[in-house]
C-alpha cells in the first residue's frame, strides 16, 4: 500500500514538472528535457535583448572564423527566439566570411518514416532548421550515410563526404566527422550546452574500437545494412556496424563539463552568449585526438556502458 501511494506521488510530481516546463504529457521526463523546456518557456521573459547576423558572425569571428575557414555547425534554432533573422540571412554571411577557399559543414542525419528509403537528395534532414535550409542551398553536396550523413560547400567537401559510405562505422577514420580534424575545422555549437563540443566526440569509440576492448561495446557484433536513393535515382546499398540502441549514456559528474575544465583550455574550446544564446566553439585539430589520447586511458564521457573489468593504458 505504501509503495503505491509513492508511485502516484511521483507520478503527480512529474506531471505537475511538466505542466510547469510545458512538456507534453507523453513525452520523456528528466532533468536535461525539465532544464531545456523550461529555459524556452520562460527565457522570453528573462533574455529580451535582440540578436543581429552581425552580432553573431561578429562573435564567430572572434572565435576563429576567418576567410578560408572550415567551419561546421550544430544548431538548435528553438534557441534563437531572440534572433532578428533567418536561417537563409545567416548561411550567407557566413558564407560571405570564409570566402570560396573556406568551407561550410553542417549534419545531415535524415528524417525517416514507414519504411522509406534515404534519398540522397530528398529527405529532410532532422538536425534542425539551420540545417535544413543549408541542405537546400545551391552547390551543397552530401554524404552517403543512413544514420549522420552531412552537408558540405566548399573546396573540402568532396574529400569530407566521398567515404562516408565505406565506414565501418559512422565516425572513424574516413568519416566527415573525423576528417574536419584533418583540416583544421571549427565546430560551432549554437544554443546547446556550454560544454558541448559537438558529434566528434563520438569519433573516439569509433577510432578506438579495434584498439580497445572496451569500445567494442558501443556497437553491434554483425554488418547492417543501409539502402539509399543515390542522385542518379537508383536504390544502392553499403554496410556499416551500428551503434547498440542501449548504449551512450553519459556521466553527469565524469562528462563533457569534467574533461572541457581539466583538459582543454581555450584553444581546444570555449564558449560565450549573447543574450539567451550559448555559442561553443571546439577547434577540432586538437580536441579529437585528445579526446582519443583521453579515451586510450578510460576517461571517456559515458556512464553505459560500464568499464568495469576492462582495463586502459
Amino acid at each position: 500500500m505504501v509503495k503505491i501511494r509513492q508511485i502516484v506521488s511521483k507520478t503527480k510530481v512529474k506531471k505537475y514538472l511538466k505542466k510547469i516546463a510545458g512538456i507534453h504529457q507523453n513525452q520523456t521526463f528528466n532533468l536535461r528535457t525539465f532544464v531545456q523546456n523550461l529555459r524556452l518557456r520562460y527565457g522570453p521573459y528573462i533574455w529580451k535583448r535582440k540578436i543581429s547576423t552581425l552580432d553573431l558572425v561578429s562573435a564567430m569571428e572572434n572565435m576563429g572564423m576567418k576567410r578560408g575557414s572550415n567551419i561546421f555547425i550544430h544548431c538548435n534554432w528553438n534557441e534563437f527566439y531572440n534572433y532578428t533573422g533567418n536561417e537563409k540571412e545567416l548561411i550567407d554571411e557566413i558564407l560571405n566570411v570564409i570566402g570560396k577557399e573556406g568551407t561550410l559543414i553542417m549534419p545531415a542525419f535524415p528524417i525517416l518514416r514507414n519504411g522509406k528509403i534515404f534519398s540522397i537528395s530528398k529527405s529532410v534532414t532532422g538536425a534542425g532548421l539551420l540545417a535544413e535550409e543549408f541542405r537546400k542551398y545551391p552547390g551543397v553536396k552530401r554524404s552517403i550515410n543512413v544514420q549522420h550523413s552531412v552537408c558540405a560547400l566548399g573546396p573540402q567537401a568532396d574529400f569530407l563526404i566521398s567515404e562516408h559510405s565505406k565506414c565501418e562505422t559512422c565516425w572513424d577514420e574516413k568519416s566527415p566527422y573525423y576528417k574536419l580534424s584533418k583540416i583544421g575545422a571549427i565546430v560551432f555549437n549554437f544554443g546547446q550546452q556550454k560544454y558541448s563540443v559537438g558529434t566528434i566526440a563520438h569519433c573516439v569509440e569509433s577510432i578506438l574500437r579495434k584498439e580497445v576492448p572496451y569500445f567494442e561495446n558501443f556497437y553491434q557484433k554483425e554488418l547492417t545494412s543501409h539502402k539509399y536513393i543515390d542522385l542518379d535515382n537508383t536504390i544502392k546499398e553499403y554496410f556499416c556496424y551500428d551503434l547498440r540502441p542501449d548504449l551512450h549514456r553519459t556521466n553527469k559528474f565524469f562528462g563533457l563539463k569534467y574533461i572541457c575544465k581539466k583538459y582543454f583550455d581555450k584553444t581546444y574550446h570555449k564558449y560565450v552568449q549573447i543574450s539567451n544564446l550559448i555559442i561553443s566553439v571546439a577547434y577540432a585539430e586538437k580536441v579529437v585526438p585528445k579526446m582519443i589520447e583521453l579515451g586510450r586511458k578510460g576517461i571517456i564521457v559515458y556512464k553505459t556502458p560500464s568499464k568495469k573489468g576492462y582495463k586502459f593504458n
